[in-house]
């Protein structure tokens, strides 16, 4: 007769690393970096030297309305930062804390935008940081972090945009300053199919004047492409961007959304 046992083990939980942050030495600012790219014309861009950024995640590729770069914001500004990857939520989601080593990377005036990239051709085509470089530059900390967006005046946006560029906002909360679809964009899918061609689709919010038009721009690609937009008023979380001197909204999810008022 052969007897057999096994022995019950207990296996302990890996350590929590979420809460890790190696405290980098900062010595610069987004502010300073976004100011800096402002300063050049459209296209241009300047090697950066060695020095170090943080910032937490605000946006990611999650969804699709965001490809192969992330945007992060400090407690002074925000800037887009390039990626050659794609799935870049798993490593940098939305709340990640992370620095960044600025040593031989590029900051671009890119359309307007301040963006942090790996390479630009001579036809001024960026490259973002190689995945197989990525540790060596972008530096992961602690999550989940909360960035809560700034509540923004429209005219304030239209009055000083370049100090809201690559940050997180709300608008239509201030006071009773809702916004809504226009009647072309209200009702409709997020963003045509890429089965009609389309890359993306510019779809429009107004003021309950009338006289401001913000363009939200939804990728094709991104999950919620064919979700309907809401009809009703109320206010918008965005990303706010800029290309070729146009203010543009980035939304990272239909979440973002608020419009359950009536229309105006």
């Amino acid at each position: 007769m052969v007897i057999s046992s096994c022995v019950k083990q207990k296996f302990t939980n890996p350590p929590d690393t979420s809460q890790y942050d190696p405290n980098l030495a900062v010595t610069t600012t987004l502010r300073d970096l976004s100011a800096q790219a402002s300063t050049m014309n459209s296209g241009q861009y300047r090697t950066l030297g060695d020095s170090t950024i943080y910032g937490i995640v605000i946006a990611d590729d999650k969804t699709g309305n965001f490809y192969k770069q992330i945007v992060i914001q400090d407690s002074t500004g925000g800037i887009t930062v390039t990626l050659d990857k794609t799935t870049l939520y798993g490593d940098y989601p939305i709340g990640r804390k992370v620095y960044i080593k600025l040593k031989g990377l590029i900051l671009m005036n890119y359309s307007g935008l301040p963006e942090i990239t790996f390479a630009v051709s001579s036809l001024g085509k960026t490259t973002g940081i190689p995945s197989s470089l990525l540790n060596n530059y972008v530096i992961k900390a602690s999550y989940p972090n909360t960035v809560a967006p700034l509540d923004v005046a429209i005219g304030d946006l239209f009055g000083a945009p370049q100090k809201y560029y690559n940050t997180l906002v709300r608008i239509g909360a201030v006071g009773s300053d809702p916004v809504e679809f226009d009647a072309s964009s209200n009702g409709v899918q997020y963003a045509a199919s890429t089965s009609t061609g389309a890359f993306a689709t510019s779809r429009f919010l107004v003021d309950a004047m009338g006289t401001t038009s913000l363009n939200m721009y939804n990728s094709s690609f991104a999950t919620f492409q064919p979700a309907i937009t809401p009809t009703g008023s109320g206010s918008i979380v965005t990303v706010f961007s800029n290309y070729g001197g146009a203010i543009q909204l980035l939304i990272r999810d239909t979440s973002d959304v608020k419009l359950n008022g009536p229309r105006f």
